[in-house]
């Protein structure tokens, strides 16, 4: 792990994984970048909530994006992926760790 997070960092990204919507769309990302209509198709959620939820993990800092046209492409955060545990696709916070499985 390159970074230890402080508390109030940890803090915020466990907050913004408080719901089911997120883990999941956190586990799709983890598997490779996406647009927001790729996870709007993966995970069958609405547009405006997959948006939603993405401005949450956006706001925690463990997702960004980037524009490619008039798509915006988001991913995790390069800090963020590299406390990925590669072994059993899970995240080291320091504080805490958190595996999907």
């Amino acid at each position: 792990m390159d970074k230890t997070l402080d508390t109030a960092e940890c803090a915020r990204i466990l907050k913004s994984l408080g719901d089911e919507s997120r883990l999941k769309i956190v586990q799709l990302l983890l598997q490779g970048e996406c647009s927001v209509s790729q996870v709007v198709q993966s995970l069958n959620l609405p547009q405006p909530q997959a948006s939603h939820h993405l401005a949450i993990l956006r706001g925690s800092g463990l997702v960004n994006t980037r524009r490619e046209g008039n798509r915006v492409i988001n991913f995790i955060d390069p800090e963020i992926r590299s406390m990925l545990n590669k072994k059993d696709l899970g995240l080291d916070l320091g504080c805490c760790s958190i595996t999907f499985e």
